[in-house]
């Protein structure tokens, strides 16, 4: 009766620790997709770029600042407080042809149960080496048979 009790004790301590492993495991992925994200813009890759999201339909809600819509507003009166960018094409269309551009990215948090992600970051985009906004990112993934894809991109702007 004794081992029994001990056999559930360190299968306990055992399985979170497994799941821990796991998750971590799944945390790398999603950060090596972050990285091939970031890689994929400085280099201009659309092939790459495009091979990140689940869908050429994926939504990419911007919501831009107070301080950037009263700026907007006083040339534009309707500028609106969000634009679903996803809606003028497939993903791969963000990369600039011609201007340089990167996004650097920190503050990196993970979420995961192996088969839904959640990414949130700090974000600064740059074009030809200027800092042209910043904000807050967010991404929903999923698990696929070959990889993590991202499903949504949320994010804040702020102009400079």
């Amino acid at each position: 009766m004794k081992f029994s009790y001990i056999a559930i004790i360190v299968l306990a301590y055992c399985m979170p620790a497994t799941a821990r492993d796991g998750n971590t495991d799944f945390k790398k992925e999603i950060r090596e997709v972050i990285e091939s994200f970031r890689l994929a813009i400085i280099e201009k890759d659309k092939r790459l770029f495009k091979s990140l999201f689940y869908s050429e339909n994926t939504p990419w809600i911007a919501v831009f600042s107070d301080e950037m819509v009263m700026n907007k507003r006083k040339k534009k009166a309707n500028f609106p407080r969000t634009v679903n960018f996803g809606k003028y094409g497939p993903p791969e269309k963000m990369i600039s042809e011609t201007e340089a551009q990167e996004e650097k990215i920190w503050d990196i948090k993970i979420e995961t149960d192996g088969y839904l992600g959640n990414v949130y970051f700090q974000y600064s985009d740059h074009r030809n080496g200027v800092k042209k906004a910043f904000g807050t990112e967010a991404w929903d993934l999923v698990r696929t048979e070959s990889s993590w894809k991202i499903v949504s991109v949320k994010y804040t702007v702020t102009e400079l």
